[in-house]
């Protein structure tokens, strides 16, 4: 009888060579991801070198809603769009830029309130029988008496802004600002003259001047932080635990790092990843990121902020001091924002273009049904955080055939809406 054996190895072989012409996605969305960031650290540092442990550089999707600003938006969307942000505290060991991260003014509170305590128990060690007294007295007359929002009668009473005659006429008459939908944070700036950056961009109907062209030919993926290599990715029971050096921790995102292009069918939350990345990918795929404005502002805070938070609070000083409550918490110095952002994906490899597009298309016919899709961060139909993405139409996706390959091309996201692209922190 003759043997298959021959036949069965050439078989074999075949389907190895076959496989090996892929990459894993993770690995690809890595290169595409670390060349996106380098682009962020650019535009925030203007090249001066970071400080290891000290700055760290967050990245955000290129669809994440900024601070609405500029003359058309009230000054209290655009306050509570920058508390929302500035306030939240990032972690050393992510990459991407935390939305709902620990409030900062909800840390210096915990520890007012510590302080406060410890100080009562020094007056009542003081003034002992008096100390409730004295406590009652001061609290009618800072927090009644000085109440300056609001009525509290036989305590305070309404008087006129301006003094100097008893024939008092205003003309016209100016009403009460607050009223029952109004409410108030502290106080956070952008600097670089934020509203009028926001008029001139709502006002420009001339091109884009931004461009950002990158491949992945020269980006080491592994090498994802500043000072940390990134090891590749362990087997273990939970599968968004990354191995860095010596030590796991956890990192935004499922798989790490949003999906290069990912679909879901009605409205199941299940993701289908696009994984037919071949080895030709970090020359074969190629992304251009177009502006039609580029800024960085400095992110400042109002006067109720503290100054050496660590020595005026014990409790964050670093053990055996205290409990460093803050540990390994950062606060957003500045931010990288941008207007009317596009972008092109150009795939030289027609196999893998021609692939791209019948998934992308076979993800369109789910929409009507509760569906939708992602391109590099970017949702398109259902689901997708609409709280704090620029959700985006599916008309907004084109396509291109070239000679070779062809192009994903992604329209530019609505006017007035600035977009976040990355931020620069300091560790506390």
């Amino acid at each position: 009888m003759k043997s298959n054996s021959p036949n069965l190895l050439v078989l074999l072989s075949f389907l190895t060579s076959l496989e090996a012409q892929f990459i894993p996605e993770a690995d690809a969305r890595l290169l595409a991801w670390r060349a996106y960031g380098t682009f962020v650290q650019q535009q925030l540092t203007a090249g001066v070198p970071l400080s290891p442990g000290k700055d760290f550089i967050y990245v955000t999707p290129p669809n994440l809603a900024a601070v609405r600003g500029g003359t058309p938006c009230p000054d209290s969307v655009t306050n509570f769009d920058l508390f929302s942000l500035a306030d939240g505290l990032q972690n050393v060991n992510e990459p991407l830029l935390d939305n709902a991260g620990a409030s900062y003014v909800d840390s210096l509170y915990t520890q007012r309130n510590t302080a406060n305590t410890a100080l009562q128990n020094y007056e009542a060690s003081v003034y002992g029988a008096q100390f409730s007294t004295l406590s009652s007295q001061r609290d009618k007359i800072v927090n009644n008496a000085g109440e300056e929002l609001s009525s509290v009668p036989g305590y305070n009473m309404g008087v006129y802004g301006a003094a100097g005659t008893y024939n008092v006429k205003i003309s016209p008459f100016q009403a009460n600002q607050i009223t029952d939908g109004l409410i108030y944070k502290p106080a956070y700036s952008l600097s670089g003259g934020f509203e009028e950056v926001c008029d001139a961009w709502i006002n420009y109907t001339g091109p884009v001047n931004t461009v950002y062209n990158w491949n992945m030919n020269n980006v080491n993926g592994k090498d994802w932080t500043y000072n940390i290599r990134l090891k590749q990715q362990t087997q273990s029971e939970n599968p968004d635990n990354v191995e860095l050096g010596t030590d796991y921790v956890r990192v935004v995102g499922a798989s790490v790092f949003w999906g290069l292009i990912s679909a879901n069918k009605g409205s199941t939350t299940d993701t289908t990843v696009f994984n037919q990345w071949t080895e030709r990918f970090s020359t074969s795929v190629s992304l251009k990121l177009t502006m039609k404005g580029l800024q960085v502002f400095n992110v400042g805070a109002g006067f109720w902020d503290v100054g050496g938070v660590r020595t005026t609070y014990p409790n964050l000083l670093p053990p055996p001091l205290g409990k460093n409550t803050l540990a390994g918490k950062v606060r957003l110095q500045r931010l990288l924002i941008g207007t009317e952002v596009g972008l092109t994906i150009t795939v030289s490899d027609t196999g893998t273009y021609n692939s791209i597009y019948s998934f992308i298309q076979d993800a369109k016919t789910s929409v009507g049904a509760g569906g939708g899709f992602s391109i590099f961060g970017i949702r398109f139909g259902a689901g997708g955080g609409k709280t704090t993405t620029t959700h985006r139409e599916v008309k907004d996706v084109s396509f291109v055939t070239l000679q070779e390959g062809g192009q994903v091309i992604i329209a530019p996201s609505p006017k007035g809406v600035p977009v976040q692209l990355g931020a620069l922190g300091k560790a506390l």
